[in-house]
């Protein structure tokens, strides 16, 4: 056969053998698996599985293509079968749910014989859907749950077979469940029915949040990084920088209390892609100053990575990001980020903060729509705009949802951002002078330092910080 025409039905083949592989059904509820697979290469059938919050390593030279079918069968027979005959690993975890413990398949490692160390990391490709009116941005096929005094485990799991649903992680303390729904779902229409079930108390999409843009600004003393001073008697009052990450510096590092990456739990918190959370985390410290004043004592820093290399973050991981900043620090929350989106899921885990003592600052925004930007134009949250000398900066957002106006340029760079870090700062070195003052207290004296216009002036803060 001549060479040429060879080649043609070798690419016919491979067209219509990846024309035929599909995954026609994924579903994990504990122990059992649903999962029917038509000449599917393994890796992209283990991608079903990372989607669903497994963590999956894979030897790249591991080539199989698998068909089949399995419904309601045992995960680790199922396992076995699809793998073979390679070498593989499971975790498996009992976590702790709003409804009870949950056991899930966290970890499948899969190599060749004698290849354990050729195993890369296999990351799902998160896909986003719009509304069609271009006013909401969610992860696809991914909801969020809490349920309503006395439901129980079994209607957790009722819930997922009626879905056809997967339990990707929960938050015990805020009693949400983050459940993946299957291919082709459509998540708006589905919301409709599930607000109707009794036993459901909440139900959302999985919205996305960006960071914003960090606008330049001019060189300016206030660009220095200031040495950083650890604070006498120690303990846990720091800012919490829920951000994109950190960057790594001997004069950071010293200031930072603990780190948590909640974009991958399992993993160290080591980067920053983006920057902008490595410059609030100077900013909340006091390693820059917007004024360049002598900083003083500083102010210990809880980093923690809640948005994702491309800038982006989602609901549930912004709540697991605020759980772990009121376990590990008694201090404000410094949110340097929002959205015209409303959720009441990220309005509960607010509440959950402030319920827990915590003072939290968001931005207001860097267009001045007059639009309210959430969490900022939630009830128990300080609004923080942008001032630029001693009027309101021409790019901050403003409205009746702004309480603070500070100063927006620090570090080469301006935003609403900056001020929030910024008035976290400020607001936890207050705390440690006064300690006896409750949350209320300090914002009242926030306020009432800032005047009737609003501005937080290097002058009033002087005053304000008066041991």
């Amino acid at each position: 056969m001549p060479n040429i025409l060879k080649s043609f039905l070798w690419a016919l083949w491979v067209t219509i053998s990846l024309a035929q592989a599909e995954v026609h059904e994924f579903r994990i509820d504990q122990g059992q698996l649903w999962l029917s697979a038509e000449n599917e290469p393994l890796d992209r059938l283990l991608e079903h599985f990372a989607n669903a919050g497994v963590r999956v390593e894979i030897d790249p030279a591991v080539r199989e293509t698998v068909s089949g079918n399995w419904r309601g069968r045992d995960v680790e027979a199922a396992l076995k079968v699809l793998l073979s005959p390679n070498n593989y690993h499971l975790d498996w975890q009992c976590e702790p749910g709003p409804l009870g413990p949950l056991t899930r398949l966290t970890g499948i490692r899969v190599f060749r014989e004698g290849r354990s160390g050729a195993v890369r990391p296999l990351r799902h490709i998160r896909r986003i859907e719009t509304s069609l009116d271009g006013t909401l941005r969610f992860i696809a096929r991914e909801i969020l749950v809490s349920f309503g005094p006395g439901a129980a485990i079994e209607d957790l799991r009722a819930l997922l077979s009626r879905l056809g649903g997967t339990v990707i992680a929960a938050n015990p303390e805020l009693g949400i469940y983050r459940i993946l729904l299957p291919e082709g779902a459509n998540v708006l229409a589905l919301l409709d029915g599930l607000k109707r079930d009794p036993n459901i108390a909440q139900v959302e999409p999985n919205y996305i949040y960006d960071l914003p843009d960090l606008l330049p600004g001019e060189k300016t003393a206030a660009s220095d990084v200031h040495p950083w001073k650890a604070p006498e008697g120690g303990g846990t009052l720091a800012v919490a920088v829920l951000d994109s990450g950190l960057l790594p510096s001997d004069r950071l590092n010293a200031a930072i209390l603990s780190a948590f990456d909640a974009t991958h739990p399992d993993t160290p918190l080591t980067a920053d892609a983006v920057g902008h959370g490595t410059l609030m985390a100077q900013l909340a410290s006091g390693l820059l100053d917007p004024y360049n004043r002598p900083v003083g004592e500083g102010v210990p820093v809880v980093a923690i990575k809640a948005f994702a290399d491309d800038g982006m973050a989602d609901t549930f991981t912004l709540m697991n990001a605020m759980t772990y900043a009121v376990k590990n620090s008694a201090g404000p929350l410094s949110l340097s980020w929002g959205t015209e989106t409303s959720s009441a899921f990220l309005e509960n885990a607010i509440n959950y903060a402030v319920s827990r003592g915590r003072l939290i600052f968001a931005a207001v925004g860097n267009e001045d729509t007059g639009r309210p930007m959430y969490p900022a134009a939630l009830p128990n949250v300080i609004g923080v705009a942008a001032s630029d000398g001693n009027q309101l900066a021409e790019y901050s957002n403003r409205g009746d949802f702004v309480d603070i106006i500070a100063p927006g340029s620090a570090g080469g760079s301006q935003g609403t951002s900056v001020a929030t870090a910024y008035v976290s700062h400020i607001a936890a070195k207050y705390q440690r002078i006064h300690p006896e003052a409750s949350p209320a207290e300090v914002v009242a004296a926030l306020k009432e330092a800032a005047g009737d216009d609003g501005f937080l002036t290097e002058d009033a803060i002087a005053r304000l910080l008066i041991r």
